[in-house]
Parts: structure tokens; C-alpha cells; sequence
């Protein structure tokens, strides 16, 4: 039955990922972040060293992905304090689990939350409008 589960899940977010917009699918990344860090969590407190290591490693990927998406040429300030953020927050993953602590954890959540909270409530006028920037700045 989890197995079902698990591969609706997958198959769910690939179909999401595929028709989702770039402002979707860094929604999506954030989230996914969220929800990594919270299984690190919870795996840190049932000692499970082997569920910490996979969602920590996931957290990291996600991150990754998070740095690659920056564009550093529209608005270089912004994309450098997102760049220090993410890997910042690399860090403080790589914290969590050497330390095998809750508190690097609940620091990423905080810092998460609200940039995750703010994306979702952009206008669309605005996704759209960045959307033209960001294709006039790679020359698309």
C-alpha cells in the first residue's frame, strides 16, 4: 500500500513539474525543501541515521538546484544574497547532521518559511512580468 502511495506521490509531482512555470516549479522546490528538512527532523529524533542521511542529502540536492535556478544577470544583488542563503543553508544542513541536532533544522525552516510564504503570493502580473525579463535577458 505505501508503495502505491509513494508512486502516485512521484508520479504526481513529475506531471506537476512538467506544466509548471518557473516560478511553480521554484514553489515546488521550496516546499520540497520544507518537507525534507521536516523528515531530517523527525529521523534525527527517532535516531534514524539512515532516513537522516537520505532527507539531508535530498535537502542539499534541493538546494543545488535552488543555487543553479539564480539568475545572476536580471538583478545580480538579489541573486548573490539568494546564492550566500542556499549556501548558508548547505551548511547548516551539513551541521545538522554532523552534530545530529534539531536546532540547524528549525533555523532553515524559519529562514525557509517566509521566502516560500512571500513566492506563493507574488501577483501574476508580476510572474509575467519577470518572466519577459528573464527571457529578454537570456535572449530568448
Amino acid at each position: 500500500m505505501r508503495a502505491n502511495i509513494r508512486r502516485y506521490q512521484q508520479v504526481s509531482r513529475e506531471s506537476g513539474i512538467s506544466t509548471a512555470d518557473n516560478h511553480q516549479v521554484i514553489f515546488m522546490l521550496l516546499q520540497g525543501l520544507l518537507d525534507s528538512v521536516a523528515v531530517a527532523k523527525g529521523c534525527i529524533l527517532r535516531k534514524d541515521i539512515e532516513g537522516r542521511a537520505k532527507a539531508i542529502n535530498k535537502s542539499i540536492n534541493i538546494t543545488s538546484g535552488l543555487i543553479d535556478g539564480i539568475n545572476h544577470k536580471v538583478h545580480p544583488e538579489i541573486g548573490e544574497n539568494f546564492d550566500a542563503l542556499y549556501r548558508y543553508i548547505q551548511l547548516r544542513l551539513n551541521d545538522a547532521s554532523l552534530e545530529q541536532s534539531i536546532e540547524p533544522l528549525d533555523e532553515i525552516t524559519t529562514l525557509v518559511t517566509p521566502i516560500k510564504d512571500a513566492w506563493l503570493n507574488i501577483p501574476q502580473a508580476e510572474k509575467e512580468k519577470a518572466e519577459a525579463i528573464r527571457k529578454q535577458a537570456s535572449g530568448a
